[in-house]
C-alpha cells in the first residue's frame, strides 16, 4: 500500500516522475478537472506529456468505449512498458485510468491524483480498477495498486456542496464499520458546505482517518480472498442497485448519494436481523437521511432486485449483504432473500 500522507505540494508525484522518467506520460481527465485542476499541475509536467480529456463526466466514462479510445491513443503514439498514465479526477476518472493502465501491454505504471472527496477517501485507495457493463457497476476490472496516490486537499475547493456530501458518504461508511461512536459525535458538521467553505486542516485529518481505515482493511485482504475486504461493501448492495437503476432511467444520482441510501437499507436490514436495543442503528439511519439525503425517490424493492442480483459479492444467485450487529461490528456474507430485502427497503424509508 502507498504511504498514508497528504501530498499538499505534490512533491511525491514530482519525485516519482523524476525517479522513473517515463518515456511517455499522459494525463487522463474529464472536462471539469481539465478546467479546475489541470492548471495547477500542468507547469510541473514534462514537455512530452499528452493530455487526454474524456468526452463525458461521471459514470458515463466508465465504459469499454472510453477504455478502447484510450488504449487506441496510447498504441497509436507509441506508449511502451516504460510509459505511464496519470489519473486526474474523481472516482470515475481514477477507476478508468487504473483499468486502462493495468491492461495496456499487460500493465504500465500509473499515478492517481484524486480531485473529489469520494476519490480521496475511497475510489483511489485500495488498488481496484473497473468499468461498468450493461448498466451494472464495476463488472469488469482488475486489482492493481498504483505507483502512488497524491492526496491534495486544495482540489476540494473546486467542489459544490453536493459533491462534498457525496464523498462524505464513503467516510461515514468507514466510521460505521470501525467505530461505536454515534455519527452525531463524529465531528462531521464542517463538511456541510461547498468547497470554498471547507477548513482544509480538518479536511486533511478526515481524509487521513478514512484512508487509514480503508488501507488497514485492504492490507489484510488485497484481492478479496478471505472475506475481510467485503466489509467495505457495506451499503453498496442496495446502493449499486439504485445507482444502476438511476443510470438506466437517466436520473441524476451521484455514487455517494446512492451509497448513503444503501447504508440506510443496510442499517434497516441489520435492525431486522439483529435488533437495535440501544437505538444506535436507527439513529445512524436518521443522521444519514438528514445530512446525506437521496435526491431521487428510489423505486420499490421489486424494481431494484434484478440489479441487486448482479452484485459482485453474491454467491450462487444469492444476494449477500454486509450488515452491522452494532456500530463498529460488521458481519459479511449475510444472505438476503427478496422478502428480507423488501422489508429492509420499506423500513429504511421510515427511519427518518
Amino acid at each position: 500500500m502507498h504511504s498514508l500522507s497528504l501530498d499538499a505540494q505534490l512533491h511525491r508525484f514530482l519525485q516519482w516522475i523524476d525517479q522513473t522518467r517515463p518515456t511517455r506520460l499522459a494525463v487522463v481527465m474529464d472536462r471539469n478537472t481539465e478546467r479546475d485542476c489541470l492548471p495547477l499541475i500542468q507547469p510541473l509536467l514534462p514537455p512530452h506529456t499528452d493530455f487526454l480529456c474524456l468526452s463525458d463526466t461521471g459514470e458515463a466514462i466508465k465504459t469499454l468505449e472510453h477504455a478502447h479510445a484510450l488504449w487506441s491513443h496510447l498504441d497509436s503514439v507509441g506508449f511502451d512498458r516504460t510509459s505511464a498514465l496519470v489519473g486526474l479526477g474523481g472516482g470515475t476518472v481514477t477507476d478508468l485510468t487504473g483499468f486502462v493502465a493495468s491492461t495496456y501491454l499487460r500493465g504500465i505504471d500509473f499515478w492517481l491524483i484524486p480531485t473529489s472527496l469520494l476519490a480521496m477517501v475511497d475510489a483511489a485507495i485500495g488498488g481496484k480498477t473497473g468499468i461498468n457493463l450493461q448498466g451494472a457497476k464495476n463488472r469488469v476490472g482488475t486489482f492493481q495498486t498504483p505507483s502512488g496516490v497524491s492526496l491534495h486537499p486544495p482540489f476540494l475547493r473546486t467542489l459544490p456542496k453536493r459533491e462534498t456530501r457525496s464523498g462524505l458518504a464513503e467516510h461515514v461508511k468507514h466510521l460505521l464499520l470501525t467505530s461505536s461512536t454515534p455519527l452525531d459525535g463524529a465531528q462531521l458538521t464542517h463538511w456541510m458546505t461547498d468547497g470554498d467553505g471547507l477548513d482544509l486542516d480538518k479536511v486533511g485529518e478526515t481524509i487521513l482517518q478514512s484512508v487509514t481505515i480503508k488501507s488497514r482493511i485492504v492490507a489484510q485482504d488485497v484481492t478479496e480472498k478471505n472475506g475481510l475486504r467485503k466489509q467495505l461493501n457495506f451499503g453498496h448492495t442496495a446502493g449499486h442497485a439504485v445507482e444502476s437503476w438511476a443510470m438506466q432511467e437517466e436520473r441524476d444520482l451521484l455514487h455517494g448519494e446512492a451509497v448513503a441510501w444503501g447504508m440506510r437499507v443496510a442499517l434497516a436490514a441489520s435492525t431486522l436481523k439483529f435488533g437495535d436495543p440501544n437505538g444506535t442503528m436507527a439513529q445512524a439511519a436518521r443522521w444519514i437521511a438528514k445530512h446525506l439525503p437521496c435526491p431521487v425517490i428510489p423505486p420499490d424493492a421489486e424494481t431494484l432486485w434484478p440489479w441487486a442480483l448482479q452484485d459482485k459479492k453474491n454467491e450462487e444467485q444469492t444476494v449477500q449483504m454486509v450488515l452491522l450487529q452494532d456500530l463498529g461490528q460488521p458481519v459479511t456474507d449475510q444472505p438476503m432473500p427478496f422478502e428480507a430485502f423488501d422489508e429492509a427497503v420499506r423500513l429504511a424509508e421510515k427511519m427518518v
